[in-house]
């Protein structure tokens, strides 16, 4: 079995003129993305290796998601993340899988939404405002085989966990 996480990074702050990469949380997001760590111990959800998009954003997500853990996944900073189309998506999963480990990207919209529209065979649920990968927002899919992740109707989605079902 293979496990592969998608997340998208925590809410970001625009009141800086600085270009997109170089955007970092603001104090909603530092907040989301600590308590979403929180609820993916408690679930035994936390990735065994996570692969991370060089914007300050998800960096940012990615150090408080596992602030307070002790065990520390390998973390993988690509730059074929940022901003990156489902297809790049799933074949940087494809590329850094590892069978009957857990896998999570951490990247953007819209190429999240795109992945979690497109992978399981049942349309996942939107959240209250419409949308699907809100900011902080994760994904749980559950394989058989990591040479199924290009293509769709192969896993099933475990869980879509977002901020404000956890608070």
């Amino acid at each position: 079995m293979f496990t592969l996480t998608l997340m998208r990074h925590a809410k970001s702050d625009w009141q800086y003129d600085l270009p997109d990469i170089d955007r970092p949380l603001n104090k909603r997001g530092r907040r989301d993305a600590l308590a979403m760590g929180k609820h993916l111990r408690q679930i035994n959800a936390l990735p065994d290796r996570l692969l991370v998009s060089p914007a300050q954003r998800t960096r940012e997500t990615a150090e408080l998601l596992l602030q307070s853990t002790e065990q520390k996944p390998e973390i993988i900073v690509d730059n074929e993340l940022y901003l990156a189309s489902r297809e790049t998506l799933l074949e940087l999963a494809e590329a850094y899988a590892i069978p009957d480990q857990r896998l999570m990207l951490l990247a953007h919209n819209p190429g999240m939404d795109d992945a979690v529209s497109f992978l399981p065979n049942e349309a996942p649920p939107l959240s209250s405002s419409g949308k699907l990968m809100t900011t902080c927002a994760v994904a749980l899919f559950e394989y058989n085989a990591t040479s199924d992740l290009h293509r769709p109707n192969r896993c099933r989605l475990t869980a879509l966990i977002r901020p404000e079902d956890i608070d």
